[in-house]
C-alpha cells in the first residue's frame, strides 16, 4: 500500500484482536511522533507508551468511546478492548499549553504509522484525565491531552458518502460493519 492508500484507508476501529504489539513498533510510533512538527520548535509534547495488561485495562475503564452510537455499542467489549496506548502528554515546563495543531500532527504520525504496520486506532479525548494519571502516577509537569488506543483490527471500518440532510454521525452498517460519512472532495476544496 501507498501512504495515500493508508491514508485514505484509515478509519477509527472501536474492536480489536487481543494479540500483542511489538514493543519496538510502538517505539517507532512514537518516534515518528517525536519528529512531528511543532510550533516554534518547542516539542512541549511527550508520549507515554502503555502495554501491561493491567494499565491498558485500567485505561479502557477511565475513556468513553463512540458518542454518536446508541446504548454504548462503540465501546469495545470484554476481548476486544485496545491491547496498548499510546498517551499524548503535554510538559508544562515547556510550555503551559500545547498547540493543538503540534499534538494533530503527532497524533497523525502515529496513527498513519501504525496502520503501515496493521495496526488499527481509535483516537480519544473523552477521558477521565486524573484518574488515568493517578494510575499511572504521571508527574504534575505533565497534563495528559489524549490517548491513542492501539491494536490489530477487530472490525471492518468504510467511508460511506454524506447523506443529504448532511448527517456526520457514524453508524454500524446492514451488514455489521462500520460506516462513517464523509463529505465529499467536491465539497470540501476549492482550486483557484
Amino acid at each position: 500500500m501507498t501512504t495515500y492508500d493508508i491514508m485514505v484507508a484509515r478509519r477509527s476501529i472501536r474492536k480489536f484482536k487481543q494479540d500483542p504489539i511489538a514493543q519496538e513498533v510502538l517505539e517507532r510510533a512514537v518516534n515518528v511522533a517525536r519528529l512531528a512538527p511543532c510550533g516554534g520548535n518547542m516539542q512541549s509534547l511527550k508520549f507515554c507508551i502503555v502495554q501491561s495488561p493491567e494499565l491498558v485495562k485500567g485505561i479502557f475503564a477511565h475513556s468513553k468511546w463512540g458518542m454518536h452510537l446508541p446504548d454504548g455499542s462503540g465501546r469495545p467489549k470484554e476481548g476486544e478492548e485496545p491491547t496498548a496506548w499510546v498517551l499524548i502528554l503535554n510538559d508544562k515546563r515547556i510550555r503551559e499549553q500545547a498547540f493543538v495543531m503540534d499534538i494533530g500532527a503527532a497524533a497523525e504520525n502515529i496513527i498513519i504509522y501504525a496502520l503501515s504496520e496493521g495496526i488499527a486506532s481509535c483516537w480519544l479525548e473523552n477521558l477521565q484525565r486524573p484518574e488515568i494519571a493517578a494510575l499511572l502516577e504521571l508527574p504534575e509537569h505533565l497534563q495528559l491531552h489524549s490517548a491513542i488506543a492501539l491494536g490489530y483490527p477487530g472490525m471492518e471500518a468504510k467511508e460511506v458518502a454524506l447523506p443529504a440532510s448532511g448527517d456526520t454521525k457514524y453508524f454500524w452498517g446492514e451488514q455489521g460493519g462500520f460506516c462513517v460519512p464523509k463529505r465529499s472532495l467536491d465539497e470540501v476544496m476549492l482550486i483557484k
